[in-house]
């Protein structure tokens, strides 16, 4: 039956202008203190009023959660665990306990009991939009790819630990009568997962990737809407006694006229009022914000919490329909600026100053036994599908990380009176410390022991001549696709050695981020969840499934990795140590203008290419792309026979070799031509020209030695191979320093559309004398660096090539076959 109060006036006490009570006056006044324009000059405290005692609790807390944000950075420990951290210093244990309160009497004025009702309010709204962010960023298309090994861990790590949780709460103490209904809330508690959490943690251990990662994942996003439907079981339960079944049967009917009602309602209106590409207008925006307090409303009104109508109005739209701006502007406000007050509520209601010790040994044994369930239970499922203990083990860790909805639960149970401070304060340590201890965990089973090594099959010139080229590109910004997708359309992808390529977006990881590695499957389907990635996804899978239908020979993955820039390269070598890649292709921090001039796009794209530079396990090559995705397909309409035009600067050393490895490579293609630049030394004028040094190091003139045998031996074989090929021009030129080469390459002028060349790493040559000291650019050598140049008149795109061969001692003393 419907309350009968609902809706009615309350009956509110009504004064008159000098403040006294009074009855039966039609014009009423009331006494407000919301603001004052008195400052602290005047008798009257300005922290008597409202709105100045919020802000000064708000910047308090706001500096003690960055405080906290960056004390625990180092330890790589997730967000949530130091904003709940910073919640439980606000509240009773530190700033507003009460030797605060005695001592310091400012916490006491900012944190008394009688002005914390403004700052719960907002933070409860700060916790609605957050947990509508939260149901965003679920894509339940998901769904649909979770195989039954993730669904089995997903719903008995939701199941055996509420048991184990509710159990735990009965038995470790003897509450009263009214909190018996508490152990409702202790299960939810240890049964839920968080998802945001485990993401972020894979995220710093760079594991998102890998098997363990995808499993962890597609578990916690089956645990995460287990767990919410037995939050909602217990909500029902505790509001009403009496009208359980009519709560819970009012929360699945608004659930289903959400999916079938509201959501075509909201997404037609949209699509109406918005033209594609256009930013939301001021009302689209506000009628969405308002559509969350009305949803939170109606579940308030049904019997549960308004949390729930948030957290369903966010699930049913579509993760990549607001827009990338609109998550990121909701996310600062709600979640970085209104939610920290949510926590510092939490902490005002969490007295652990008046535990004892048996208290504190209880909440030790409670968090202890907490981890238990989930373990058990994946590990039992691990076993079931084959897999091994150490991964059974480090799945059931990471289940046990917790995120908000735990937190969220016990404040729910905490508000319905069904549970003690005891009660509460147990269970939200338990909470913290089941956070703080998931990620070393993690980090000790999953660290690693070694360096990325390269081995035989990521060596261009070591590939045989049948197997299969296993390519990784970067992308940062969508302008660079075009220059890549040339690059590999005159890779001579054949029948006998086929091309794979893995197109790997790379984007800054930000704060609220959880779809961290996006696989999108074959080029040649559609995109799935791609929120976080914007627009620029429909864009390069056009890009790659116009390379695959030009070339049959070519397969393409795209991928999405979205991580820090200083811990990027990570991800990329991985990535390429798990695909087994040969050739890992970066494009150029630098973009050319209209111009002709070339402007850096990011600093931090410098920064990555050189940690890739220094830690890959396969070849890297830097594409400098001015204009090369343009021209070749400008040259084949005009029916150009050799409309891609190469010339390869051979100095000597390991990259060189490898790059001339590559340029082979794409000289058999039909639409290409090569020239081969050869500089050999003359000894007699560089000797003339240079002083002698006797007590030279043996060891580097032992070393140069070699190397220009490999040098001759690789040469030697390129020559034998292409000896009956017109479309292959092999040149050599006498030199006997940097001075003279970079004469000899002034003149080759405008006559080719690619260069390529090696880096150099490592490797002196009198050829290239004096050359380092001015360079630039050092990721790409001396020579490359010197064909960017504004003195030197091409205007042709660059690819520098750099092997590792350092990272593989006597490579290049070996005799090795070319392509």
């Amino acid at each position: 039956m419907v309350n009968p109060n609902f809706l009615k006036t309350p009956e509110i006490p009504s004064y008159n202008v000098r403040g006294k009570q009074v009855a039966g006056v039609d014009k009423l006044c009331y006494m407000t203190d919301t603001v004052t324009d008195n400052g602290i000059w005047e008798e009257i405290n300005p922290l008597d009023s409202k709105l100045p005692i919020f802000i000064f609790q708000l910047a308090i807390v706001l500096f003690v959660t960055r405080l906290c944000l960056l004390l625990l950075k180092p330890l790589r420990q997730p967000h949530f665990a130091a904003e709940l951290l910073a919640g439980i210093l606000v509240g009773s244990t530190a700033i507003a306990s009460e030797f605060a309160r005695e001592h310091i009497p400012a916490f006491g004025a900012i944190f008394a009991a009688s002005r914390i009702m403004m700052m719960e309010t907002v933070g409860n709204l700060g916790l609605i939009y957050h947990v509508f962010l939260l149901g965003l960023e679920m894509d339940l298309r998901a769904l649909t790819s979770v195989g039954p090994k993730a669904l089995g861990i997903g719903i008995a790590g939701a199941i055996f630990p509420f048991v184990i949780g509710a159990s735990l709460y009965t038995f470790i103490a003897d509450y009263p009568e009214s909190f018996r209904w508490g152990f409702l809330y202790w299960g939810v508690a240890l049964s839920v997962t968080g998802l945001p959490v485990i993401a972020e943690i894979f995220a710093k251990l760079k594991l998102l990737h890998s098997e363990i990662g995808r499993i962890a994942m597609s578990s916690a996003l089956v645990n995460d809407l287990s767990s919410w439907f037995l939050l909602v079981v217990s909500l029902s339960i505790t509001s009403s006694y009496s009208s359980t079944y009519l709560s819970l049967f009012s929360a699945i009917v608004f659930i289903i006229f959400s999916i079938f009602a509201i959501r075509p309602a909201l997404l037609w209106v949209i699509r109406r009022r918005t033209r594609d590409g256009e930013e939301f207008s001021e009302a689209i925006v506000c009628a969405i914000l308002a559509m969350v307090l009305a949803c939170g409303l109606v579940t308030d009104i049904c019997g549960v919490s308004s949390m729930l109508g948030a957290f369903v109005f966010g699930l049913i739209i579509p993760p990549d329909f607001l827009g990338h701006r609109f998550v990121l502007m909701l996310q600062g406000f709600a979640s970085d600026l209104l939610l920290p007050l949510y926590y510092a509520s939490l902490g005002m209601r969490t007295h652990l100053g008046g535990l004892n010790k048996e208290d504190v040994l209880m909440m030790v044994l409670v968090s202890f036994f907490s981890f238990i369930p989930k373990i058990v239970s994946t590990i039992a499922v691990s076993y079931l599908y084959r897999m091994s203990l150490r991964e059974g083990f480090t799945l059931g860790v990471l289940m046990n990380t917790k995120g908000l909805v735990a937190v969220m639960a016990m404040s729910l149970g905490r508000d319905h009176t069904v549970m003690n401070e005891d009660g509460f304060a147990i269970m939200l340590f338990t909470i913290f410390f089941m956070s703080i201890a998931t990620s070393p965990i993690v980090n000790f089973l999953y660290r690693r022991t070694k360096r990325f090594l390269p081995s035989q099959h990521r060596v261009l010139q070591d590939l045989k001549p049948d197997a299969e080229l296993r390519i990784l590109t970067c992308i940062h910004e969508v302008q660079t696709v075009a220059g890549i997708t040339a690059l590999l359309d005159i890779s001579h992808a054949s029948r006998r050695s086929p091309i794979c390529v893995f197109a790997l977006q790379l984007m800054q990881l930000k704060k609220h981020t959880t779809a961290l590695l996006i696989v999108h499957g074959s080029s040649r389907t559609s995109s799935e969840s791609v929120s976080k990635v914007g627009g620029q996804i429909d864009q390069l899978i056009a890009a790659f499934n116009n390379l695959e239908h030009q070339n049959p020979m070519v397969s393409v993955q795209l991928l999405t990795a979205i991580s820090p820039y200083g811990t990027m390269h990570e991800d990329v070598c991985s990535i390429a140590e798990e695909k087994q890649v040969t050739l890992i292709i970066l494009p150029f921090h630098k973009r050319q203008t209209i111009h002709n001039n070339m402007e850096e796009m990011n600093p931090a794209y410098k920064d990555v290419n050189n940690n890739i530079l220094a830690n890959a396990p396969s070849t890297v090559g830097i594409l400098v792309d001015r204009g090369f995705g343009t021209l070749l397909p400008t040259k084949k309409d005009e029916g150009i026979s050799r409309s891609c035009r190469i010339a390869m600067i051979f100095i000597g050393g390991p990259d060189d070799r490898e790059a001339l490895a590559y340029a082979l490579r794409m000289a058999r293609h039909p639409k290409v031509s090569l020239t081969v630049l050869r500089f050999i030394l003359d000894e007699s004028r560089a000797i003339a020209g240079s002083t002698q040094n006797d007590d030279a190091d043996f060891s580097v003139i032992m070393g140069a030695e070699a190397e220009k045998q490999a040098d001759d031996l690789l040469v030697n074989e390129f020559r034998h191979k292409v000896q009956n090929d017109g479309s292959i021009v092999y040149i050599e030129e006498m030199s006997s320093n940097g001075a003279e080469t970079v004469k000899i390459i002034a003149t080759l002028g405008q006559d080719f559309d690619l260069y390529v060349v090696g880096r150099g790493l490592g490797f002196f040559s009198p050829l290239k004398g004096g050359l380092d000291e001015w360079s630039d650019c050092p990721e790409l050598g001396s020579i490359g660096d010197l064909l960017l140049t504004s003195d030197f008149s091409s205007s042709a795109s660059i690819f520098v090539v750099q092997q590792h061969a350092w990272l593989n001692p006597g490579s290049s003393t070996q005799g090795n076959s070319i392509l």
